[in-house]
């Protein structure tokens, strides 16, 4: 789904409409005026479908390296904490001792 919806290409859309039918009616006739204003509509609506489409492509592109950052972060977690050539024994017991002191 696109970030926001169709209704900001309406509302950007019936802005520029606006502007360029009131700038527009002053040195034209009122026909005129309104269509200058509708090809302003439908173009700034499709401007603002593409610009929010490249966004979509943007964002996902910035989701994928996150994720991927995040899996390959997850991935080293039990292998930097565990020192080779001790067993999970001697780990344990350690742990134990350490805790034993924090406790006393």
């Amino acid at each position: 789904m696109f970030i926001g919806s169709w209704v900001i290409n309406i509302i950007f859309s019936v802005i520029a409409f606006l502007f360029v039918f009131i700038g527009s009616v002053t040195s034209n006739t009122m026909i005129t005026s309104f269509v200058r204003a509708t090809y302003a509509f439908f173009f700034i609506f499709i401007v603002t479908y593409f610009f929010r489409w490249i966004w979509l492509i943007a964002s996902k592109g910035i989701k994928l390296e996150y994720e991927e950052k995040n899996q390959i972060e997850g991935s080293h977690i039990g292998k930097d904490t565990i020192i080779e050539g001790y067993t999970e024994e001697e780990i344990k017991k350690v742990s134990r001792h350490v805790k034993d002191l924090i406790n006393d």
